[in-house]
């Protein structure tokens, strides 16, 4: 059984593999809790201290950012790496933001729970009365809850474009958009893609940014085929 390393996105919990862990085989998947850092040196010593080393390692959204984060600067720690709905670019100005006052709105008010609208951003139109998937978000958030939102929104604030160091990357590595991702454009992975040496890209169609949820199955199928090739 090999070891593989998983990590969620902001105010995701181990739930959101719950589709993917139990169809993956000759696999022993690792969730690496990262809502504790309080910034992207904290995660990379969080990683540094549950992999073995070289390590086979899955992020999604922010998790997908840390392990590119992770690979730029401890190469020789990856043997192959797999990113989910996320790119290599620093925030816009916009989502900078958007996050400022959002944290300036929690810290004065109580936290209520993740909004249907905001579950809906994530998710394909086809999905938007998806009750199950629905249940699995808001449940992670609520798990989560107000204190680890705060420190999330302020830990990754601070996200630089790591595109150039990534140009240097030398070992396998799978990117996963999403065509109707609201969250991360598919056209910047792509290019992404064709600045990595090694890079395989694939977008799939009819998906939000929610790809563990709303297609577990295409990407059981995708991970399984990436790791053993």
């Amino acid at each position: 059984m090999t070891n593989i390393f998983f990590i969620s996105g902001t105010m995701c919990t181990k739930d959101l593999w719950q589709y993917i862990f139990p169809q993956l085989e000759n696999i022993n998947p690792i969730h690496i809790d990262i809502t504790s850092a309080s910034s992207f040196e904290e995660i990379n010593n969080i990683i540094l201290e549950s992999i073995e080393t070289p390590s086979i390692l899955i992020g999604f959204s922010l998790g997908g950012f840390s392990v590119m984060n992770f690979a730029s600067q401890y190469p020789e720690k990856v043997e192959k790496l797999v990113v989910i709905a996320a790119n290599s670019k620093g925030l816009d100005s916009n989502e900078i933001k958007l996050r400022k006052s959002t944290i300036e709105f929690l810290e004065k008010h109580s936290y209520k729970g993740i909004s249907q609208a905001r579950v809906q951003q994530f998710l394909h139109p086809n999905n938007h009365n998806n009750q199950e998937i629905i249940a699995i978000i808001k449940k992670m958030d609520a798990d989560l809850g107000k204190d680890v939102l705060i420190k999330q929104l302020k830990a990754t604030s601070k996200r630089v474009d790591i595109t150039n160091q990534l140009k240097n990357y030398k070992k396998p590595t799978l990117l996963i958009s999403a065509e109707n991702d609201a969250l991360v454009d598919p056209n910047e992975v792509k290019k992404l893609s064709k600045e990595m040496s090694k890079s395989t890209y694939v977008n799939l169609k009819q998906c939000g940014h929610m790809i563990p949820l709303e297609k577990p199955n295409e990407l059981v199928y995708l991970l399984s085929s990436f790791l053993d090739s």
